[in-house]
């Protein structure tokens, strides 16, 4: 209890400071810092959903982040007083800082895209039409027709994306379709078992169906066969009966 009181008491002493740190920073450096902030809300949202997607690390967006925050640091270091700095060099790392975020959130966009797409390919693999439109027929009508329309658009913000204007209002459009693609991928996956399953009986059914036709044409042949041999054996008699007539 004591040592939640001393770390209460601790935050309060602090919070004066880094309030009037940031008083310090021109409003153009805290536009930044704000943007920043908002950016690395969407980093953070890819991140943790490109772990679900595929569990390997992703070093591109990982080595932009930590990029990030060393110039993070060197910011503060001038703010706290721990080396030597003017308004410039804050300036210029804030931006670095800004910078290394946007780039990271594009590079999880990028790659979050090539796993959903691959995501939606492996989930409905080996189930045909028939048992989609069956059971799922809202894929068609409406589901394979908006992602289709979100893997066409974000190259095209991809291809908008300008280090040296970036535009948070194209990342957060860019993140509102891979938004829309995993609100998809969620439907695909829940609706994955029921069509695995109808399309299993589907193709037992049609197993069973061919086995039974073609026993029925192996009758029809045996019979046919039979047929041939009882009126071949027929016509040897008759003729014999003529010829011996």
């Amino acid at each position: 209890m004591a040592d939640d009181e001393a770390f209460l008491q601790q935050e309060l002493e602090i919070s004066p400071i880094v309030t009037g740190l940031h008083d310090t920073l021109s409003e153009r450096d805290r536009e930044v810092l704000r943007k920043t902030t908002e950016c690395y809300g969407i980093l953070k949202d890819l991140a943790l959903y490109a772990e679900e997607l595929n569990s390997e690390s992703f070093l591109p967006p990982i080595n932009e982040v930590r990029d990030a925050f060393d110039h993070l640091m060197r910011m503060y270091s001038v703010l706290f007083g721990l080396r030597d700095g003017d308004g410039e060099y804050i300036k210029e790392n804030l931006d670095a800082v800004f910078r290394h975020v946007y780039r990271a959130s594009f590079d999880y966009l990028d790659y979050i895209r090539i796993y959903q797409k691959d995501y939606i390919h492996r989930r409905l693999e080996g189930i045909s039409q028939q048992t989609i439109v069956n059971l799922f027929p809202e894929y068609y009508r409406e589901i394979l027709p908006e992602i289709e329309s979100c893997l066409e658009d974000i190259p095209l913000y991809k291809a908008s994306k300008d280090i040296g204007k970036p535009d948070m209002e194209t990342v957060e459009r860019y993140h509102a379709k891979v938004l829309k693609l995993r609100d998809y991928c969620a439907q695909i996956n829940r609706m994955a078992p029921v069509l695995i399953e109808a399309e299993s009986n589907l193709r037992l059914e049609m197993e069973q169906r061919e086995k039974k036709e073609s026993e029925i044409r192996r009758a029809e042949a045996w019979k046919y066969l039979l047929f041939t041999i009882i009126g071949a054996i027929i016509g040897g008699i008759i003729g014999a009966l003529v010829l011996a007539g």
